[in-house]
């Protein structure tokens, strides 16, 4: 089976990583890989240069965003329109058996739509979910250009039914991103505290904030209300920088004279050992959503760009305001019977094993019995 996948950002990375650790060594597999989006700007941290050191064969790289361009929704449909020409191309040339497409962002929705066009079937993972900004339109917009489904929880796949899709199309399979936490190789706690000046015996904050597009023009307010509860707690953070939704250039600026430590990006192994011995996360990031629970360790999860998710109750949710989020660093940080709480919690997005769900359930669907013309289910 050749199986196209694009790669975007450093969020949808972590979650293909596994599912194409599997696929690379296992020969009824041939992958066709495309990189685009911000893993290729040196701003955000060139994540193409770690999948490349991960071992994977990248068949083409298509720009989709140029430097110094307007941080604007407008901005963002026009890195669209370049993206969906170039993977159309792709799509034409490589000829792919399936189309594995993910998540909620602009070059997988790309790839979806023009896959569909060209009679490609679609398996899309993690539709069904409710995330809250722009990215919760394109998700489900998503799931309808989608011929198979895999989403995260059961809850999910009931979404989806209700979007009309046929159940017989969709598989829970939870969220590769946990295998990712689950399987990578451990790292000394002393060489991670040396590179990174941080000392994990004391409370340190992981931190991920990203713009929320439907208020991109607040992301300047925003940011500082995260950044002066964090510096008024005076505990140790650790910044990566956000993504490159529309409001993103007021966050990155604000990020780098705030005086906390910020990285633009970092290896899969670096990362999740950082984020192993995090005592908590804070920002708006999903990660706080589908992998804390997973490391046993609480999220502040603040403004609506998360809004709806189905979360565990390791969770804080707190508006955009400095006095709530200290509270919240307060209850995360220092509050005994929650931390205790914490680490008896399940997570709802699963347990690890999502990536070898997936491939196995690749290996059987028998493609030529996937109806391209989709039909609108109604439950009887």
């Amino acid at each position: 089976m050749k199986v196209f996948v694009l790669i975007e950002r450093r969020a949808d990375y972590s979650r293909y990583r596994p599912i194409l650790a599997r696929m690379k060594e296992d020969p009824f597999f041939d992958i066709y890989l495309v990189v685009t989006g911000i893993c290729l700007l040196d701003l955000h941290g060139k994540d193409v240069n770690y999948i490349e050191n991960d071992g994977f064969v990248i068949n083409a790289k298509i720009p989709m965003f140029k430097e110094g361009n307007p941080d604007t929704g407008a901005e963002m449909v026009r890195s669209m329109a370049r993206v969906l020409e170039g993977v159309t191309n792709e799509l034409e040339a490589s000829k792919p058996d399936l189309v594995l497409s993910g998540f909620d962002i602009g070059g997988n929705f790309a790839v979806t739509i023009a896959a569909a066009h060209m009679n490609i079937p679609v398996a899309h993972i993690q539709g069904g979910e409710v995330t809250g900004s722009i990215d919760e339109s394109i998700r489900h917009a998503m799931s309808k250009f989608s011929h198979i489904h895999f989403p995260a929880t059961q809850d999910a796949k009931n979404r989806l039914i209700r979007l009309g899709e046929n159940p017989k199309d969709i598989y829970v399979t939870g969220c590769p991103s946990i295998d990712i936490l689950v399987n990578t190789p451990y790292l000394p706690k002393e060489e991670l505290e040396k590179e990174f000046d941080v000392d994990f015996s004391k409370p340190f904050l992981l931190m991920i904030q990203h713009p929320v597009t439907t208020e991109a023009k607040s992301s300047l307010d925003q940011i500082k209300e995260t950044i002066q509860a964090i510096k008024s707690k005076g505990v140790q953070a650790i910044v990566l920088l956000p993504n490159n939704d529309a409001g993103h250039t007021d966050i990155i600026d604000e990020i780098k004279n705030s005086g906390l430590k910020w990285l633009p990006s970092l290896s899969t192994i670096k990362f999740v050992n950082l984020y192993r011995n995090a005592w908590a996360l804070i920002g708006n990031s999903s990660s706080g959503i589908h992998e804390t629970p997973s490391l046993k360790i609480p999220a502040i999860n603040i403004g609506n760009r998360q809004m709806g998710r189905e979360r565990a109750a390791n969770v804080i949710d707190v508006p955009n305001d400095q006095l709530f989020i200290e509270k919240a660093i307060e209850k995360a940080l220092f509050d005994e019977d929650f931390r205790r709480f914490v680490r008896e919690i399940e997570n709802p997005y699963g347990v690890g094993n999502s990536a070898e769900t997936i491939v196995n359930l690749l290996k059987k669907i028998d493609l030529k019995q996937v109806s391209i013309q989709k039909v609108f289910y109604e439950e009887q």
